[in-house]
């Protein structure tokens, strides 16, 4: 009996499947044009680039501007900042909307559930401009809401979003708060891939609904938070640009524990026209995201879980 050819089959496949593959196009043309193509951008990193000559006739530097950005007095800070509020998104952001998904998933009156998936997933939909003026109609300390509240019931108020020691705790709460409904959707994906049949028997040997969760529906669920995890590990390095910017502005103060990688390359990069030292930092961050989610993808598997590869 003669094998069919390997190339011919696939050929066949695509033909038997050419419209799924036609979804794939605007995606593809995406990819390439905002990821692949701006690779060869990088070479400015090891440039003094000037726009007036282009890529292929700027000086080439070497690793100045990486040394440019280590030696940095203000290097340290930065990374400690975008490390700290980072690491504060993840390990604390990280749970939440796996609770907000379990409680939605366990909620048997539909109306509820379908009122808190609502709301929940509305803060993702409002850009952080209108974000921070709800946050500024809040918390103002003139006339704010809880100003004027506080106010009424005779007790000191201090705005938060202004003060040093609680602007960090600010920013990653509001972050928690506009990404936990969105971000439940891939968990409630999973929830409703598990088998009943596991539940039915475990009602059958008198589990009740706390053992069902720690022994079927957590482990279910667990690759599924582990890739989450080790994609979130790898923006640990970056900020969000807009939130901060937004919300700290050119506070001096507020610059000293918020100032991450991102508003640090606006100021010194960006607005000062030196596009060389901001593609330095960009490489910077995207080596060390690639070292943290080659070791967190190794780690995942060691504990049993598949990782993204």
């Amino acid at each position: 009996m003669k094998k069919k050819k390997k190339g011919k089959s696939r050929w066949q496949t695509i033909k038997n499947y050419k419209y799924l593959y036609l979804l794939m196009v605007p995606g593809f043309l995406w990819l390439l044009v905002f990821h692949i193509a701006p690779i060869f951008g990088i070479v400015i990193a090891f440039q003094d680039y000037n726009p007036m000559v282009g890529i292929l006739k700027s000086e080439w530097v070497g690793l100045s501007n990486f040394k440019m950005l280590l030696s940095s007095s203000s290097f340290l800070r930065i990374l400690g900042n975008t490390l700290k509020i980072s690491a504060a998104k993840i390990f604390i952001g990280f749970p939440v909307p796996l609770i907000l998904a379990l409680l939605i998933y366990s909620c048997r009156n539909r109306y509820i559930k379908k009122i808190v998936q609502t709301f929940s997933y509305l803060p993702n939909f409002l850009s952080w401009v209108v974000v921070v003026g709800i946050s500024f109609t809040l918390f103002n300390p003139y006339y704010g809401v809880f100003q004027n509240v506080f106010t009424a019931l005779g007790i000191p108020y201090t705005d938060i979003t202004t003060n040093t020691r609680t602007f960090i705790s600010f920013i990653v709460g509001s972050s928690i708060w506009k990404g936990m409904g969105m971000q439940s959707i891939i968990y409630l994906a999973a929830l409703s891939n598990m088998d009943m049949e596991m539940f039915e028997a475990a009602t059958v040997d008198g589990a009740n609904r706390r053992q069902k969760l720690w022994h079927i529906t957590l482990p279910t669920i667990a690759p599924v938070c582990a890739v989450v995890l080790i994609l979130a590990v790898g923006g640990l390095l970056t900020g969000d640009f807009e939130q901060i910017y937004l919300f700290a502005g050119e506070n001096a103060q507020l610059r000293m524990v918020s100032d991450v990688f991102e508003t640090f390359v606006y100021r010194n990069g960006i607005r000062a026209a030196q596009f060389s030292f901001p593609a330095a930092v960009g490489l910077f961050q995207s080596v060390f995201a690639c070292i943290l989610v080659l070791i967190t993808n190794w780690l995942s598997k060691k504990f049993g879980y598949e990782g993204i590869w």
